[in-house]
């Protein structure tokens, strides 16, 4: 288009994305709360407590705290983040990428776009996503003597009563840039990018696509490109978010560089996809065998990420088309 949006149509575009990331994280809010324990759990400081990967330790989480309290472990930040990044991260797409390219954009240039909103709208929302990292890790069933008795701090006293506090604590302790506004961001932003570029740019390529060659832009259509690109930015995004949540716990300065090497160090670089891969025991041959046999898929146990960000993508892109269409703008 060659005229620039309206107040009112930015307004509309920034509430479909915010009000389909929110409806979407309260929805798989289990998921990220699963997910950010099996990533902070292999940092040093930490007690490992769950190792049967995803559905493991998601039924363990359900299992000790009930289904409401596991449901509401950093609930409150995760909406409230969701509601600013997302404004932002899908929102914004379309009129960003026709900033930069127009409506028939080039790939790269919808790779830009994808990048320039994720990374925006993360930086935006980064203080209230230390809150929520730290609610999450928190969480757990308290005890009559005030004592977490599950979770990642089981046998210690919950630090913080809420979100609030939280934050007000993060401040008083850490400042306000160290503390908030920075902690963890080079990480946030990247891992926002990266994944904001490969799923929206794989997401508007694959419709693209399809329409070119007379699909309609239906329900449909929008279902099969949010599943392949839930996997693609799973993939382009899973290194930068176990850094984020790493550092985001982190003491000192938060360094991402800092998380970067103790995760190379101890884990190599398997370790930057945890959260992602299926962990798998092998299975010992005859004697004879020079090398174990490879196990099917059905032994193994699956972890976080993809379980999480592929689903919530999966629900989260057709939700934002109708509200797009409800509220009167642009598809994607």
């Amino acid at each position: 288009s060659s005229s620039s949006p309206s107040s009112s149509t930015l307004a509309r575009e920034y509430l479909s994305g915010s009000l389909a990331s929110s409806i979407t994280y309260v929805l798989f809010s289990p998921l990220e709360v699963v997910k950010t324990r099996l990533q902070l759990q292999a940092a040093p400081g930490w007690t490992k407590i769950h190792s049967g990967g995803l559905f493991a330790a998601l039924r363990a989480i359900l299992a000790q705290d009930g289904v409401v309290l596991s449901w509401s472990h950093g609930l409150a930040p995760g909406v409230a983040r969701d509601f600013v990044y997302s404004g932002f991260r899908t929102g914004m797409y379309p009129t960003v990428r026709n900033a930069i390219g127009g409506e028939d954009a080039r790939f790269v240039e919808k790779v830009a776009a994808g990048a320039v909103c994720g990374g925006g709208g993360a930086g935006f929302a980064n203080a209230i996503d230390v809150v929520r990292v730290r609610m999450i890790a928190e969480g757990g069933r308290v005890d009559a003597n005030g004592v977490l008795t599950t979770g990642l701090r089981a046998g210690h006293a919950p630090r913080w009563a809420s979100s609030l506090q939280c934050a007000a604590d993060c401040v008083r302790s850490e400042g306000v840039v160290g503390g908030l506004l920075l902690r963890g961001v080079s990480a946030t932003v990247s891992r926002a990018g990266l994944l904001t570029a490969a799923q929206m740019s794989s997401y508007d390529a694959i419709k693209t696509w399809a329409r070119e060659r007379g699909v309609a832009d239906g329900l449909p259509l929008q279902v099969v490109a949010a599943a392949i690109s839930g996997f693609i930015a799973s993939v382009a995004s899973n290194p930068a978010d176990v850094l984020k949540s790493r550092a985001m716990m982190a003491g000192g300065d938060g360094s991402v560089v800092g998380a970067a090497i103790a995760v190379a160090r101890a884990e190599g670089l398997r370790g930057f996809y945890r959260g992602f891969w299926p962990q798998c025991k092998p299975r010992h041959g005859p004697a004879t065998s020079r090398r174990p046999a490879r196990p099917p898929l059905s032994e193994c146990t699956w972890r976080g990420s993809d379980a999480r960000i592929g689903p919530t993508i999966l629900v989260q892109l057709p939700v934002v088309e109708a509200l797009r269409r409800w509220l009167g703008v642009q598809a994607i």
